[in-house]
């Protein structure tokens, strides 16, 4: 089932605007508290954008399971319904929260709607720029609400990202210094604008080792209708919404830069 991508964007836009915008630079100290770690962080607006949500999106979909990132932080057993059929909302209400703890101006919401197992649709919602990412399986992708044709912009050298803390010390000693040494990289902090600027050409790749459903599904499907490519190095399989650790995933623009990127790595 498809669902109207505006009504979906327009509960997007307005738990946004009235649960997270409002919030920004505003947060008490008790507002804020951390998950797995000191830098980890999850914040008032986090769970009360995702308690919207969930009540929003389904009365668009009745009968559709919801995986919000902080309801799988309480109970990570959330996320074993993705092995089964039905349709699923997967949620993250408020992507790059560190940044938005920080005074940092690029955080999101992430809405992906999957059935039986593959993506159908999603909504990426870059707040600060009141500007929407939306693409859908098997009819294209649009950002500001122009069709995207591919990225075909390609950085000498080669620009991406890289979110490789929890990779496997097999595979930090492979590919890490090759990294450095050939291609120009930065830390992810934001999964919502890294599939924006992966999209429209300001980057060019993308390297993540922790692999959350919430913060990659909703890009990827918009990634595959340009063009791009997102597959795992360790076997080449294609990414699919499931929560991976420590496997290296290989996200791209284009096909061509996907498997230049690929050889130099494994090489």
């Amino acid at each position: 089932m498809i669902i109207d991508p505006v009504k979906v964007a327009a509960v997007i836009q307005e738990v946004a605007e009235e649960e997270i915008a409002p919030r920004f630079g505003a947060l008490s100290a008790g507002d804020i508290d951390t998950k797995s770690g000191p830098n980890d962080f999850v914040t008032a607006a986090d769970h009360a954008a995702e308690a919207r949500l969930k009540k929003a999106l389904a009365g668009l979909y009745p009968g559709a399971g919801f995986i919000g990132e902080e309801a799988a932080a309480q109970d990570p057993s959330t996320l074993e319904q993705l092995d089964g059929s039905g349709p699923f909302w997967i949620v993250d209400p408020l992507d790059g929260t560190r940044n938005f703890v920080q005074g940092v101006r690029e955080f999101g919401s992430i809405v992906a709607l999957v059935e039986n197992g593959q993506i159908r649709q999603g909504w990426i919602y870059a707040i600060p720029d009141q500007a929407f990412l939306i693409g859908e399986n098997g009819a294209g992708a649009t950002w500001r609400g122009e069709r995207l044709q591919g990225s075909t912009s390609v950085h000498e050298p080669l620009a991406g990202y890289r979110a490789v803390g929890a990779l496997s010390d097999e595979w930090r000693n492979r590919i890490m210094p090759v990294l450095r040494r050939h291609f120009k990289t930065e830390p992810a902090r934001c999964s919502a604008y890294a599939y924006i600027n992966l999209i429209t050409g300001r980057y060019d790749f993308a390297v993540s080792s922790r692999c959350s459903p919430w913060d990659h599904a909703a890009g990827v499907v918009s990634l595959r209708e340009v063009g791009g490519r997102a597959e795992y190095l360790d076997d080449r399989q294609p990414y699919m919404p499931r929560a991976t650790f420590g496997r290296p995933m290989l996200v791209a623009g284009n096909d061509a830069v996907w498997s230049c990127v690929c050889e130099t790595l494994l090489r």
